[in-house]
């Protein structure tokens, strides 16, 4: 009782405005603008906030298509119309049909066979192979760079979360060659995707290779520093992502194994800033 007699005694004070001590302590905790790197998150209300979380993290039970809203945006260097090289172009249409699996995506070259073959039937959509290619993009308050654009090079280099045949979420470190915007026509209407086309790079041979700098007590999840090949997989289906699978940047340098027949591969150092609530 004595806390509500207090509250209703306050508010009386703020509608009468009979205190000038106390409007001259409700101006030191009026809420201030948000300044600095926390900034970059005010046009973004709460539930949009921790979607991006779901999906950043892998939390979410829907499709990330690349198309949702994030805390961030495209930046320059920037060129408009690029047309895809026919093999990227390819794995962008294989990249639709995964995240639409109930929708048909086509190359322009596969939907007039398809027209030639099947002529009663349009049921598919056709991918245009002209993007807006971005040499670098920005996450909430941190820079990711990629290598079209030599001066961001150092900022190229990411991790990213993949779930696993077995159902479990491991990390993979790439080394993004460009970020791009690809608009499409989808039935419910156009649709712009923000998407990163990266090479990934191979795993060493074995987890004692892989985690070599865990301590003896440490599990694989307590190692921070990794080993992996310098080398980068062949690019598939999974070379294209959304930019909301990017988790974190890292840092290469060369690590050498071994005494009688040493083995270079590549130390995987993450940088600890990843987007948080």
């Amino acid at each position: 009782m004595r806390i509500i007699q207090q509250n209703c005694r306050l508010d009386e004070l703020i509608i009468a405005n009979q205190s000038d001590e106390l409007n001259e302590v409700l101006r030191l905790v009026k809420p201030r603008p948000t300044a600095g790197s926390l900034a970059m998150y005010d046009g973004f209300d709460s539930s949009e906030l921790h979607q991006f979380r779901q999906n950043f993290r892998i939390e979410s039970d829907i499709t990330i298509t690349g198309s949702e809203n994030f805390p961030g945006e495209m930046l320059t260097p920037r060129n408009d119309r690029v047309s895809l090289p026919d093999d990227i172009y390819e794995l962008l249409v294989y990249y639709y049909n995964d995240a639409y699996y109930d929708l048909e995506f086509v190359t322009i070259a596969g939907a007039s066979d398809k027209l030639i073959l099947e002529e009663e039937s349009e049921d598919f959509i056709i991918v245009l192979p002209n993007i807006t290619q971005h040499g670098r993009i920005r996450i909430g308050s941190e820079i990711f760079g990629a290598n079209i654009a030599p001066r961001y090079r150092k900022n190229s280099y990411i991790l990213a979360k993949f779930i696993q045949d077995n159902e479990t979420i491991d990390t993979f470190p790439g080394e993004v060659q460009f970020y791009f915007t690809h608009t499409i026509d989808l039935p419910t209407g156009s649709k712009t995707h923000q998407l990163a086309f990266v090479k990934w790079y191979q795993p060493a041979p074995n987890p004692k290779t892989r985690f070599y700098c865990k301590a003896d007590d440490d599990d694989d999840d307590g190692c921070n520093v990794e080993l992996w090949k310098n080398e980068y997989h062949k690019a598939d289906r999974d070379s294209i992502i959304p930019i909301h699978n990017i988790y974190s940047r890292f840092v290469p340098s060369e690590f050498v194994v071994g005494t009688r027949t040493p083995k270079t591969y590549m130390a995987v150092t993450p940088i600890n800033r990843q987007f948080y609530l």
